[in-house]
């Protein structure tokens, strides 16, 4: 990696860091910080969920292993999808 690849790396990073600590500044206890005071709606969380399923790995490993093994890799991947 080159110098302008680490900065970039460390400016992204710090930036996160201070996003996450500006966003849960109003936070007082372990409840709200995990949970968000239980306020937010239903459809926030699945599409959390289904951006934390849908890794890059998966979109990494899903062609190649589909080449090797055909469809039923995706019968695998839907029927995990839903049960593991």
């Amino acid at each position: 990696m080159r110098l302008v690849d680490w900065i970039v790396l460390c400016v992204t990073l710090g930036l996160v860091v201070a996003y996450g600590l500006w966003r849960s500044r109003g936070s007082r206890d372990l409840n709200q910080y995990t949970l968000a005071g239980r306020s937010m709606p239903w459809y926030a969380v699945a599409l959390s969920v289904m951006a934390t399923q849908a890794s890059a790995v998966t979109f990494i490993s899903m062609p190649g292993q589909s080449y090797v093994d055909g469809m039923r890799f995706v019968q695998f991947y839907f029927g995990c999808r839903w049960r593991c």
